[in-house]
């Protein structure tokens, strides 16, 4: 017996389709690409190709023969109203979602409506994402989107099953779909923004939070992101960075303290220092210097050989300048002379 068929692909004018099968107590699947004719001529030729692929053959109920050729006339007729001109957009585009499972009936979409297709993969797609199946799930939601492009779910699950999958390049086109199927939508711009921040395209970054900050001015989330861009490619952030503390001072402080990653690109003025001369250079306690240092926010290298960091004093610099602009450390001047306790240098915010 079998215990699934699936449409794996077609032909564009429906002249062949490739089906992939999986018969009873068999671990892999076999495909088989038939070309399109008489359904009862396509079983027959299928079901034996698929027993020349595999050691020993075994009965195929005629319940699941007559499934099989309803499956297949499918098919046939999608051809037939393909070569006359006819329209149909229910079976084209239904056909190439359908799945025939005789072991669970109920995972079967074979004459299944489009709406009850959509859900069933939906779920199926955020199950095999959760079973960490990603190729399986991204099929799944592949054929959503196949049956309704402007899915917003399916664009979400497809982004984490690729992040998940470590394919971050891949989510490139995921956004792009997603900003076509809904121009107005801000969320797949911002994703795709911060997408380009990691993927280190700061340039194509820029430009999509400049797109952003055209359409909605002052936006805080698209002001820090075109702030890290152009930190990034060598610009100074201030101006974005006051416009978001001014918009939203929380969000803001929260990004720069945790979040922000001020090292420049290609920075040639690398100097060696310990956290300690750091923390006495711009008299912060050397505590907040560890805890931002953890966080991944502060503008230096891996330690080295020698238990020194590398850092360029013109990242260091606009760093402090930050800081001071959102009222995270103060001016040292303020303080007079540079004392010698690295860890009385400054009073924190909340410290007794």
């Amino acid at each position: 017996m079998f215990a699934y068929l699936e449409v794996q692909k077609h032909d564009p004018r429906f002249e062949w389709i490739e089906i992939s099968s999986l018969a009873e107590n068999d671990e892999a699947p076999f495909s088989v690409r038939l070309v399109v004719g008489e359904a009862h001529e396509m079983v027959a030729n299928f079901i034996q190709r698929f027993m020349a692929r595999r050691e020993g053959s075994f009965p195929v109920p005629e319940a699941q023969r007559n499934t099989i050729e309803e499956l297949f006339e499918e098919a046939c007729m999608a051809r037939v109203l393909l070569k006359s001109g006819g329209d149909s957009p229910d079976l084209i585009d239904l056909f190439p979602t359908s799945v025939l499972y005789f072991k669970y009936p109920e995972k079967t979409s074979f004459r299944k409506s489009r709406a009850a297709r959509i859900k069933m993969f939906l779920d199926e797609g955020y199950s095999l994402l959760q079973a960490h199946e990603f190729e399986a799930a991204m099929k799944r939601l592949d054929w959503v989107h196949h049956l309704d492009v402007s899915n917003v779910m399916a664009y979400e699950l497809k982004l984490v099953c690729l992040r998940s999958w470590k394919k971050m390049a891949e989510c490139i086109p995921v956004f792009e779909n997603w900003i076509e199927a809904h121009p107005d939508d801000l969320a797949p711009r911002f994703g795709i923004g911060e997408m380009w921040l990691y993927l280190e395209q700061y340039v194509r970054a820029r430009e999509r939070f400049e797109e952003i900050l055209q359409i909605h001015e002052n936006d805080c989330m698209a002001l820090i992101g075109l702030a890290q861009a152009k930190l990034k490619l060598g610009e100074n952030p201030i101006d974005e960075l006051r416009k978001a503390w001014l918009k939203d001072s929380e969000y803001t402080v929260n990004m720069v303290e945790h979040h922000f990653d001020f090292r420049g690109r290609g920075s040639s003025d690398l100097r060696p220092l310990s956290l300690e001369e750091i923390a006495k250079t711009y008299q912060i306690p050397l505590k907040r210097i560890l805890e931002r240092a953890c966080n991944g926010v502060f503008p230096m290298a891996p330690p080295d050989e020698s238990g020194l960091l590398r850092f360029s004093k013109n990242d260091m610099d606009r760093y402090y300048e930050v800081l001071k602009l959102l009222g995270l450390e103060i001016d040292k001047n303020k303080f007079g002379p540079v004392v010698n306790n690295t860890q009385d240098l400054q009073p924190g915010l909340f410290d007794e």
